[in-house]
Parts: C-alpha cells; structure tokens; sequence
C-alpha cells in the first residue's frame, strides 16, 4: 500500500517518501468518496406524514342522518282512568276480603255449615242486622234447591241489594248533579260528624257546580275552627265561588243567614252552607242544627231544599246511627258517602239507605275534584262485588 502511495507521489512530481500515516490518511479519504457516491445513488426517501398534535382531535367524516318528521296532529295523551275502574279498586278491600272470600265458600258447595261462615262475613262487610237476616234466609230457599257456585252467589247477591237501594235511588234530584238556570236559589246544608270530609265535599261540590255556569254562594258556618273556614275560603276562590264568613266563635245561623240573603241579593243558583262538625250524641249541638233551619226558613220558607249528610265510609255500622240521629233532627233528602278509597266496611251504605229510606246522591274515592261523582247503583254493586 506504501508503494502504491509512493508511485501516486512520483506521478503527481512530489519528491515525499510515503509513511504508515500516509496510507491511513489515504483510506479515509477512500471512504469518503465511496460513502458520498453510495448517498447520491440512494432513492429519495418518501415525504413523511406530518405528525398530530395530542391535543388536536380527528374526526371521522360524519354521515347524514335523516331524522322523519313528527306531525303535528298527533297528540299522544295519557290513558285516563274512569270513575268505575277507580271505585273498584277503593273497594276492593271489600270486594276481595269479603265477598272474594264467600264466593270461594260457595265453591265447596251450599250447606248449614257454609252459611253460618257467610253470616259472618257479611256481619264483617257491616251490612248490618237487618240485611244480614234477609240475604242469610233467601240463601237457605237456594240451599233447598241444590247446587249454587260462586258466580251464582254473586249474582244473587247483586240482585238482592239492587232490590233493596234501587227505589230509594230513584228519588234523587237531579239538580244536585245537573245545573238549569230559571229555578231559583237553591240552598243545600251539609251537615256531619267531625273529619268525615264536608269542607272538602262542598269545595268539590261548588267546583262541580261552577263549572257548568252556576252562581254559587257559599256559607262557612263552621265558625269554631278558623282552619276549616280558610280551606273552604281556598276552594272557593278556585271555584269561583262567592263566600260569606264571620269571625271565629260568631254565631253559625247568622253566617247561615247571611249566606243566603246574599245569594238572594246577588240572584246566586245555590247556596251551599257548610255546617259545623258534631257528634250525633250532642243534644246541643243537635238543636243548633234546628234553629239554624228556622233561620233560612225566615228568608226562604222551603229552605234548605237539600240536607245532605256527609258519611265517613270507614265508620261502617257506626254511620247508621249517626245518620238516623241526624235524619230525626232535619229530615235528611240525601247522603254523601265519603272515602270509599280506603275502606273495607263499604257494605254499610246498603243498611242505611235500606233503614232510613235515604238515597246516596254523591259517592268519593280520593282527594280531587274528579274523585267526587254522582253515585250511581249498578256501578256501586258492580265494584262492590268484583262484577
């Protein structure tokens, strides 16, 4: 390799011995030119993508998505239950716990035994004394006969307490339910025991009545609980109802009084006094309710032309004798038979109506004003017997 250099020296006319450094140097320089030739041959590298930032997002292209178009004629709305399907479930304690329990009876077949167990089912329905005695001695002609399943009883049972309610039902006004102008004012008085609901009665009564483009005036003579005269004060100005109070211990026939000359004065279509709640066992009390009649009846002499007594269904047998109590009092024309929501002794309006001859005009199942409504005998019995 030294020669090599030597004679590359000699050509190029330099007079330089070549050395061990020489030949290193000249191998370098080798590398060199072989390194740059290869560079310039070598394909050109493809372009790189550029690279993406972390915080920089890519998203897909997006696709259309038509969405159809809703019309706007379609009104979905809400399945509303009727006042029939709603009755039958507040009575179903009665209907399922009593009357579900003697139709399953009836399935072993009609015996003596058997009807000593219905005697003291019905007894337990608070279908009172009376009515007791005559369903348990029609049922004992049916087992002369033979064989009674469970639908007959029930069927049986159906037609027996029509029998008994259905011409007393008959005499109901229709003018508590249905407004006619041209008739006049017409005063109703409520009446009851404490808590059996009258304040909440006539605040859905008004409504009902103002809704169909009655006047109404309204009378709190519930004068001992301020509580009671605010509520009824709120559901008539719901209502649209006039009404007349009187401060806290004021004397109830003057706020009667009162409630009527201005329902006369201002020609109002009802006039509904709200009277407050006694037990029938007060004398006292009970003669308040008298003079307070004697009062309307200086403005009016056919005042009130409906006495309504509003009846606590859960009371069961108790309510008959409230009942009659206040019937001796004021000649009731009609009954109002409250919280049938709850109560597993809705029997007992068969032995009231039956005893004192008095139909059930409204019948409430609930709080609202939908939850009142006028009762009537076949969808009563109907419920009341799972039917």
């Amino acid at each position: 390799m030294i020669g090599f250099i030597q004679a590359f020296y000699h050509v190029l006319g330099l007079s330089i011995n070549a050395t061990d450094g020489d030949v290193w140097g000249f191998v370098a320089i080798a590398l060199i030119l072989v390194g740059a030739v290869f560079m310039w041959f070598q394909p050109q590298a493809k372009e790189q993508a550029p690279k993406i930032s972390k915080q920089e997002k890519v998203e897909p292209p997006k696709a259309k998505v038509e969405v159809p178009k809703v019309s706007k004629d379609i009104e979905v709305k809400e399945a509303k239950i009727s006042f029939a399907d709603r009755l039958t479930k507040g009575l179903s304690k009665t209907s399922q716990g009593v009357f579900g329990k003697l139709s399953s009876l009836f399935g072993k077949g009609l015996d003596s035994g058997t009807l000593d167990e219905v005697e003291e089912l019905l007894y337990s329905a608070d279908m009172g004394p009376a009515t007791v005695s005559e369903i348990i001695e029609a049922l004992q002609e049916k087992v002369k006969k033979g064989e009674f399943g469970p639908d007959d009883f029930k069927h049986f049972m159906y037609e027996f307490l029509k029998s008994k309610m259905e011409n007393v039902q008959k005499n109901v006004s229709d003018e508590l339910f249905t407004f006619k102008s041209g008739q006049g004012t017409r005063v109703i008085m409520v009446v009851g025991v404490n808590g059996a609901g009258k304040t909440t009665t006539i605040g859905k009564l008004a409504t009902k009545l103002t809704a169909q483009g009655a006047k109404v005036v309204v009378g709190a003579c519930d004068t001992f609980r301020a509580a009671a005269v605010d509520q009824l004060q709120v559901w008539c100005d719901r209502a649209g109802a006039t009404m007349v109070r009187a401060k806290e211990g004021a004397n109830p026939s003057g706020v009667g009084y009162d409630a009527l000359q201005t329902a006369l004065n201002e020609k109002a279509d009802y006039c509904i006094l709200d009277t407050a709640g006694r037990l029938h066992t007060a004398g006292n009390l009970m003669d308040e309710l008298k003079k307070s009649k004697a009062v309307l009846q200086k403005l009016d002499d056919s005042a009130p032309h409906h006495t309504l007594l509003v009846i606590d269904a859960i009371t069961g047998q108790n309510a008959l004798r409230q009942a009659e109590e206040f019937n001796k009092t004021l000649a009731l024309t009609g009954l109002i038979l409250t919280k049938c929501d709850g109560s597993s002794k809705a029997g007992s309006a068969v032995s009231i109506v039956s005893t004192l001859q008095v139909p059930i005009t409204y019948i409430g199942i609930g709080e609202s004003v939908e939850d009142l409504d006028q009762f009537k005998l076949e969808e009563y019995l109907k419920a009341l017997l799972a039917l």
